[in-house]
């Protein structure tokens, strides 16, 4: 993995957790992910258990480092996802989609999918290098796994992974408000 570059950003720390009948306490979480807009976050290389677009997540957004008082909780109300097997790169997201926004602003400037792509091939797709580099306040967790391939047979089919950077730029960016020209 390459290092993290700085960012002027605040950082933000976000994870994904299933959402439970009756609410409760936050169970483990099953990924770490980029808060991309108001409304959207990343989750580079996604487990399997997050890719479901039927299933209800949650997502915890929090400034970081903090002590978890200043965090907020919003249910994912939709989710994507893509991947990539080109450009010398092999990676995927999951896109969530959240039912309300966060409280918690992306101080990022506008990226196009093609300024994303370029990043994506230079970090051999790297996610969380690239956003970090594009100026959003990632928080990369420690004691990443390597990701699983499982999407690649699975998305293959359905259409989901793009042969090449930019294209998967499109896909993974233009869900964001960050992105341009897609908005």
């Amino acid at each position: 993995m390459s290092t993290q570059p700085t960012t002027d950003a605040p950082a933000v720390a976000v994870t994904v957790h299933p959402a439970r009948r009756g609410g409760g306490e936050l169970g483990k979480p099953l990924a770490h992910g980029i808060l991309t807009s108001a409304e959207t976050v990343l989750v580079p290389d996604p487990p399997e258990t997050l890719a479901s677009p039927w299933k209800r997540y949650l997502v915890r957004i929090s400034r970081s480092p903090g002590d978890g008082k200043d965090s907020q909780v919003v249910l994912s109300g939709g989710l994507s996802l893509s991947a990539v097997n080109g450009d010398g790169i092999t990676a995927a997201a999951a896109v969530l989609t959240l039912v309300s926004p966060s409280r918690f602003g992306v101080h990022a400037e506008r990226v196009s999918p093609a300024r994303l792509a370029e990043s994506l091939v230079r970090h051999h797709g790297d996610q969380w290098a690239v956003y970090a580099e594009l100026g959003f306040g990632v928080v990369r967790p420690g004691g990443l796994a390597p990701p699983e391939k499982w999407w690649l047979d699975a998305l293959t089919a359905d259409g989901g992974v793009s042969s090449g950077a930019e294209e998967y730029g499109e896909r993974t960016c233009c869900s964001s408000r960050t992105c341009s020209p897609c908005t």
